[in-house]
């Protein structure tokens, strides 16, 4: 298990996509399992109170779609427009399965699992726990990825 600490836990959407891009450089076909999320979408100022007034809202509308449904399936694009819209997320579990496993709406995964250096699927490729915004636990099923996250993100990883 990697572990990786962002000093910025109230703002950590950037390191957020940097992590999942350089994940994507080496697995292109994979989808992403978001579950038990915690997110803060950013400041977009108040209503003027004139005029139309049209937010997408994107990360909360996420967030709410989390909550309601337990788990959310999204392609790499459609993860990047939920963190463009995102100051912080607090506690996620972010799972990666390759495109063709199916989704499995039963999965229920957690941030405090019982076995904390297990991936919650037998399925996944990958697992990113996120805790309190600044910690980061990755779990994977192949050892190259694990390589180049530690390479790439050497400033990060806690001992």
């Amino acid at each position: 298990m990697l572990k990786f600490q962002y000093s910025d836990a109230n703002h950590n959407s950037s390191f957020i996509t940097n992590l999942l891009d350089i994940i994507h450089e080496k697995w292109r076909n994979v989808y992403w399992g978001v579950s038990d999320i915690e997110i803060i979408p950013k400041y977009t100022g108040d209503y003027s109170g004139s005029g139309q007034h049209k937010s997408i809202e994107v990360a909360f509308n996420f967030g709410n779609k989390v909550e309601r449904e337990k788990i959310a399936f999204l392609t790499l694009s459609q993860f990047m427009e939920v963190l463009e819209d995102t100051q912080t997320i607090r506690k996620a579990v972010l799972i990666c399965f390759p495109n063709d496993v199916p989704f499995d709406y039963n999965l229920r995964p957690r941030v405090e699992s019982k076995d904390t250096y297990k991936i919650q699927h037998e399925s996944a490729q990958l697992e990113i726990r996120i805790l309190d915004g600044d910690l980061f636990y990755i779990m994977s099923i192949e050892s190259e990825i694990t390589l180049l996250l530690e390479e790439k993100m050497q400033d990060f990883i806690l001992t």
